[in-house]
C-alpha cells in the first residue's frame, strides 16, 4: 500500500500541472523583437533649409517614420487584446496590396 506523503507529492505535483498549463493563452505569441525597439525620428539635413528636393525628402522620411511607428502601436495593441487586456479598441491589421 502506498504512503500517505507519497500519495499527496503526487496530487500536489499533478495539481501544479494544471494550474501552469491553464495559464497560457492560446494563440497568442509573443510580439517582435522589433516592436519593442523605439525608432529614432529623421534628422533633418542642412540642405533642407536651402533645397526643396531635401525638404521633400525629409518630409517623406518623417511620413514613413510616423506610420511605422502606428503599425507597431497597431501590433502591440493587437498582440495584448489577444492576452485578454479590457478596454482595447485596436485598428485592424493593414493590408497592402503587393506591387505587380
Amino acid at each position: 500500500m502506498p504512503r500517505k506523503p507519497f500519495l499527496m507529492a503526487c496530487l500536489m505535483i499533478v495539481s501544479c500541472g494544471v494550474a501552469v498549463a491553464s495559464c497560457e493563452t492560446p494563440g497568442a505569441s509573443l510580439p517582435r523583437a522589433e516592436d519593442l525597439r523605439v525608432l529614432p525620428k529623421p534628422i533633418p539635413s542642412d540642405d533642407v533649409l536651402t533645397s526643396r528636393i531635401a525638404g521633400e525628402q525629409h518630409d517623406n522620411a518623417v511620413e514613413a517614420w510616423g506610420e511605422a511607428g502606428w503599425a507597431q502601436v497597431g501590433r502591440l495593441c493587437r498582440f495584448f487584446d489577444e492576452m485578454g487586456m479590457k478596454g482595447l479598441d485596436c485598428p485592424a491589421p493593414e493590408t497592402r496590396p503587393k506591387p505587380g
